[in-house]
């Protein structure tokens, strides 16, 4: 039996690392599926251009993939997980094998947005952090670990990040069965861990 588990929050807000965290306690029957790795192909999308380009817009994901691999893994079969590459903004040619575990957490900024995908969850969290700090994160990661000058992300975050969260992203809080606030918690990621266990017992 297969426990799906749902992180969502804005970009930076610290899902990856709360999905790690998260993973170390409940045991080595755990995988972790970032959400990032559904992005469309950029060859697929028409007239493509990632100056331009709504990264963080539900249709940006291909989200029916997502929920047919969470459906696959609930029923106990392994999946083909799709890598993407965010320098060239395509699929990678090779697939990485996600067997059934205990618990499969899902980690993205529209985690919970899709109503398909959404269903699948045995347990869905929103990560709720101050903006200030999800942008600081933002720069800091797509700058050393995606090859972006700080010029690009704060272009970026002003254009599509900053409405899309508001217009999309934050209203997944709604149907989160664990809201964590980060402020509350102190940012302590053992707390925020803590409360996530406690609503799964």
């Amino acid at each position: 039996m297969t426990t799906l588990i749902g992180i969502a929050g804005g970009s930076g807000s610290g899902k990856t690392t709360l999905a790690r965290a998260l993973a170390q306690a409940l045991g080595p029957s755990v995988r972790i599926i970032a959400e990032d790795d559904y992005y469309r192909c950029s060859t697929a999308v028409p007239d493509f251009d990632p100056r331009a380009h709504n990264f963080d817009a539900l249709d940006s994901k291909d989200m029916a993939r997502l929920a047919a691999d969470l459906a696959a893994l609930k029923q106990g079969r392994p999946i083909e997980k799709p890598l993407y590459d965010y320098v060239t903004h395509t699929r990678r040619a090779e697939t990485e094998t996600v067997a059934p575990a205990e618990y499969v957490i899902v980690e993205g900024i529209l985690a919970l947005a899709d109503a398909d995908v959404r269903a699948a969850y045995d347990l869905a969290v929103w990560l709720d952090t101050p903006g200030d700090l999800r942008l600081l994160r933002r720069v800091r990661r797509d700058v050393a670990e995606r090859g972006r000058s700080i010029e690009s992300v704060l272009d970026q975050y002003e254009r599509t990040v900053r409405t899309s969260f508001l217009q999309h992203a934050q209203t997944q809080a709604e149907g989160a069965d664990v809201v964590l606030d980060a402020e509350r918690l102190c940012h302590a990621l053992d707390a925020m861990v803590a409360e996530v266990l406690e609503r799964m017992r």
